[in-house]
């Protein structure tokens, strides 16, 4: 039982909702700056293609432009749209140019024009005259590969950037499969999910008379977006700012450069304010989205007592025409796999391929989404075969603390997933729901999956944050962090973490953030990192400033340091209460003492995390399904989470419901759609992208958190941020199988999918009776 605390674990109202509420908050969109120019980006229309001719004069001609920018007018260096590379001790793959004259999908910019009116710049973009060479384009991996394929990258032979590459391997997989009593494999695809959020791109460039560029930008990682556009307009880091306003879109589309670098350059050129905002056709088909594992062959051996004696998993990712994250998407795909079962052996490879529509960048759950789907659909597999209960199953055979975790060297702190897999199991009816007759038309089937993740991305990648806290006269205090804000409400777990240390209320912390200017280095958000790393530091600058506002009380009430307790805003002795101090006296002595010691009491904390605390969670879900249409009604879903200590409940479960409407997609609509004709995204608005609306969510929509503390994490606190999305879909596909007996293994889960597995089905019993 965890230990009851004042300020952490309350349910505490998010620090910006009352502006969000009210209208008052400004996001991008909103701002409008003196003298402000609109910018609009020419695109092309051709999925790969050479610019043969490009004439811009006659829309530099045009009453009210102010700006026009090709290739000419930008470095002509290589450079990535995935600034997450700078987390890596070797950046990845550098493969495009700004405003190149080889554009290899169709939505790629060749120049842009900044005008004083939206309308104006998009008359100027039909003035630019441009003579094009078609080139032969190639739409999925397995034309991409064969012989005589359009050729996307001089450096990458067969359009394969990573071939059947090893990562994290251990033991010896061939010798356990021929050890092993069962062994089950199969193939599995999964979707390219975009992100939905509601403000579409937005972005703000100014390049003042200083030569200082500053970018108002929703970007997820302010600090590394600043250094990778310094790098690509040849400018001192100091000499660019990053801006982080209100953010209506996030959910991994903020871990790379969206727009920011057409807007820059605008910028430069006009030396005046250029705000872009994308339609919603251009956010849907030119804003990279989920890292899109295309093909995954997985394959589970177990002994005749269910002992995991080998796993295997290869797979095949869709890189899209640059590389983006699908290196590092396929390579986290593969390290989620070893944290959650005692595998004896484990092999995993993964091949990357170019073609000739949008990259691929992160979208929440990156990699884990489609290592999860595979392997916990497989595993009910295997206990079918093993004629066990695949609850039972995963309560024995699961890694416990001190196990291996995602990554070689770490090693699990924590693991709450047999309470999570109880507490599930009897909320649903587990035993009795699965083990009902199915009959009639309509049949109903109970699935379940579990999984591990991370909180952060150590030690794959760089997880340096730091935090600040400066105190004031009356005893408030300033947090300066740099989180990345997508209004996953970390800002007010940040500041319940220090007023907790501090012994101050939740109202004595004011949190300074979203300016590079203003906020020391910080990774910034991705990873599900933001507790659990930034909160560790925030957590260690508040250990510091409480032991120095007690040393500086010490002297002012003439008692030894460690006779004195610091609580309710006040430091008094320990064994006399009432003598003691609050804590305005004590700052507003550090700050305007005449004894000559003055100094206002700032603390900084630096932290890199070596630690491993998985959150883990079990998903269940109740289906209904017509064998007459093959549609999937959801009736009842329930997420069980190990949280570790849930800072403030009402943002992780906010966090779990809001997974979970995304996860249900996942399964059952989102399916991003790509013409194999041209190129051209078929998906480009809400009208055709089917997201999880309202009455799409059950009536039983159930979030449990289990809270048994972690040692490492701040007050015990894992994450949470993408966790909520991972076990939809195979617990929906484990669900259909019980159901009605046929397992779909291709993303998303449509009912034509269902009917045709079903008529399958149905032949098959025919041919054997």
């Amino acid at each position: 039982m965890l230990e009851e605390l004042s300020v952490v674990g309350k349910r505490l109202p998010l620090i910006g909702g009352v502006e969000k509420a009210t209208g008052t908050a400004l996001f991008t969109a909103d701002i409008k700056l003196p003298g402000m120019l609109y910018g609009k980006a020419l695109r092309s229309p051709y999925a790969h293609a050479k610019v043969v001719k490009l004439d811009t004069s006659k829309a530099e001609k045009l009453p009210g432009v102010r700006a026009v920018v090709t290739g000419k007018d930008v470095p002509h260096k290589k450079y990535t749209c995935n600034i997450m590379t700078y987390q890596l001790p070797e950046p990845e793959i550098f493969d495009r140019y700004l405003f190149d004259t080889e554009v290899r999908y169709v939505g790629e910019p060749i120049a842009a024009v900044a005008a004083v009116s939206e309308e104006i710049a998009e008359e100027a973009l039909g003035l630019i005259d441009v003579e094009w060479e078609v080139l032969p384009a190639v739409f999925n991996i397995t034309d991409a590969q064969k012989p005589g394929a359009p050729k996307l990258h001089d450096f990458a032979e067969g359009n394969v950037a990573a071939a059947n590459m090893p990562l994290f391997p251990y033991g010896d997989v061939q010798k356990g499969f021929e050890e092993a009593d069962i062994v089950v494999e199969d193939t599995f695809h999964t979707t390219k999910q975009i992100q939905c959020g509601l403000e579409p791109e937005s972005v703000i460039a100014y390049f003042d008379h200083t030569g200082r560029l500053t970018v108002w930008s929703h970007c997820q990682l302010p600090h590394m977006l600043r250094r990778m556009l310094a790098y690509l307009f040849d400018l001192p880091e100091g000499k660019v700012r990053v801006i982080q306003p209100f953010t209506g879109s996030g959910f991994g589309g903020g871990t790379a450069i969206v727009g920011e670098d057409v807007c820059s350059a605008l910028a430069i050129k006009a030396r005046a304010p250029v705000k872009m905002v994308w339609t919603r056709a251009e956010d849907f088909a030119c804003r990279a989205t989920r890292e899109h594992i295309a093909e995954l062959h997985a394959k589970i051996g177990v002994k005749k007592d269910g002992t995991p004696v080998a796993m295997e998993l290869k797979v095949t990712g869709d890189a899209g025409a640059y590389m983006g994250k699908e290196i590092s998407g396929c390579a986290v795909c593969l390290a989620s796999n070893i944290t959650n079962y005692e595998f004896q052996n484990m092999n995993n490879e993964l091949t990357v391929v170019y073609t000739n529509h949008l990259n691929c960048e992160a979208m929440r759950g990156f990699g884990g989404m489609q290592s999860t789907f595979a392997r916990e659909v497989l595993v009910d597999e295997v206990c079918e075969k093993l004629g066990m209960d695949p609850i039972d199953f995963r309560i024995k055979y699961h890694r416990k603390p001190g196990g291996l975790g995602w990554f070689p060297g770490t090693a699990i702190t924590s693991c709450g997933v047999e309470e999570c897999l109880r507490i599930g199991a009897e909320k649903i009816g587990w035993k009795e729901k699965r083990a009902a007759k199915k009959e009639g038309t309509r049949r109903r089937g109970v699935g379940m999956a579990m999984m591990a993740w991370l909180s952060g991305a150590q030690p794959m990648l760089l997880e340096h944050s730091n935090a600040t806290l400066k105190f004031n006269a009356d005893g408030s205090c300033s947090l300066f962090v740099s989180p990345g804000i997508m209004g996953q409400g970390i800002l007010g777990t940040l500041a319940q973490i220090a007023a907790e240390e501090l012994g101050l209320n939740y109202e004595d912390i004011s949190v300074v953030y979203g300016d590079t200017d203003l906020t020391e280095w910080s990774v910034g958000t991705h990873a599900s990192r933001g507790v659990y790393c930034i909160g560790r530091a925030v957590k260690k600058a508040a250990e510091d400033a409480k032991a120095q506002l007690i040393e500086r009380a010490s002297k002012m009430l003439g008692v030894a340091a460690d006779e004195l307790e610091m609580k309710n805003r006040r430091i008094y002795v320990k064994a006399n209460p009432e003598k003691g101090l609050s804590v305005a006296e004590v700052a507003e002595d550090s700050i305007y003492s005449h004894k000559g010691d003055a100094h206002q009491i700032t603390v900084h904390a630096s932290l890199e995390p070596t630690e491993f605390a998985p959150p883990w969670q079990a998903g269940f879900a109740e289906v209904e399904v017509d064998t007459e249409t093959g549609e999937v009604k959801l009736l009842h879903w329930i997420t069980v989470h190990d949280i570790g200590r849930a800072i403030n409940p009402m943002v992780v479960e906010g966090q779990l419901f809001g997974g979970a409407a995304q996860g249900i997609g996942f399964a059952l609509w989102e399916d991003t759609v790509i013409s194999q004709e041209n190129g051209r995204m078929v998906t480009d608005g809400f009208d055709t992208y089917k997201i999880a609306s309202t009455l799409d969510i059950p009536e039983k929509f159930e979030v449990v958190l289990v809270e048994e503390g972690d040692p490492t994490g701040p007050f015990g606190a894992k994450s949470v941020g993408e966790s909520g999305i991972f076990t939809m879909a195979p617990a929906i596909a484990n669900a259909i199988y019980n159901a009605v007996g046929v397992r779909i293994n291709d993303l998303p889960i449509t009912p034509e999918k269902i009917l045709k597995a079903l008529k399958e089905k149905e032949k098959k019993e025919k041919e054997k009776s």
